[in-house]
């Protein structure tokens, strides 16, 4: 598939980086903000694009930290070396689905027009299903 953007981010260090191609441009997402504990604490916006394609590449794989909490259902993706949150990753009937933190993309300024979702009363297996329809469901990742 061809598509019409291609955004970059990555974390401080520069060691996780991402290639998000998608046919949206940067005014048509709406930033989302989970409330759960770790998405406030580390002040999260949140995007994806179901038609979209995310590569994730990591230089050094010990510096990659792949946290879970709660249901466990998402890995959250940080690096060890300058301590960045990237986004999530969720594994779905062996598919990889992800969401990146607009925080970490390069050269692109969104003004603060997040909105804010309460999440804790999903279930596993509506949470599941939430991700598999608004997620990024294209994700390839290098040196995990």
């Amino acid at each position: 598939m061809t598509y019409n953007h291609i955004y970059n981010g990555s974390c401080h260090c520069g060691n996780i980086s991402f290639e998000f191609s998608t046919n949206k441009s940067i005014e048509e997402f709406a930033p989302r903000i989970c409330s759960c504990s770790f998405c406030l604490r580390h002040g999260g916006r949140y995007i994806s694009d179901p038609d979209g394609r995310l590569e994730i590449s990591c230089k050094d794989n010990a510096q990659l930290n792949r946290y879970q909490f709660g249901h466990k259902t998402a890995d959250f993706i940080l690096c060890k070396n300058c301590g960045v949150f990237i986004g999530a990753i969720c594994t779905i009937d062996e598919r990889d689905y992800a969401v990146i933190n607009i925080k970490t993309m390069l050269n692109y300024d969104f003004s603060d027009n997040a909105t804010s979702n309460d999440y804790d009363s999903e279930n596993q297996g509506s949470r599941l299903e939430r991700r598999a329809k608004n997620w990024i469901p294209h994700v390839a990742l290098n040196g995990f």
